[in-house]
């Protein structure tokens, strides 16, 4: 029987017109599934509120992230330049490990295939 890795949720946010780079950062290491939203809703309420954040310019990004990308995903979060202008700490983002929502072999799909 294969041993699967546990996969995490990673959320980022950061501030709005850096999503693409983010996530074409986190495709280039080998996070495949990524979804992105602003941070505001039309209701008023706010993903951010829910987090105590005050900026309401903000996007939240959600990835699956196995634990094999883990670490380098986090290091580009918080490494990486996004804007092309050299500023650093434009982002931040928080791992949370998930399992058990439909089944391992589906996770892995959605996380994207394994190094090597």
């Amino acid at each position: 029987m294969k041993d699967f890795e546990r996969i995490n949720l990673m959320l980022t946010i950061t501030h709005r017109g850096h999503r693409d780079k983010i996530i074409e950062g986190l495709r280039e290491l080998g996070v495949t599934y990524n979804m992105a939203t602003v941070g505001e809703s039309m209701g008023g309420l706010s993903i951010t509120d829910y987090l105590g954040l005050q900026d309401d310019e903000l996007d939240v990004i959600l990835s699956v992230v196995a634990d094999s990308k883990a670490d380098r995903a986090m290091a580009f979060i918080e490494y990486s330049s996004y804007s092309g202008t050299g500023d650093k700490g434009r982002a931040v983002a928080a791992l949370i490990p998930i399992s058990g929502v439909s089944g391992p072999l589906v996770l892995e799909y959605i996380s994207g295939p394994g190094p090597g």
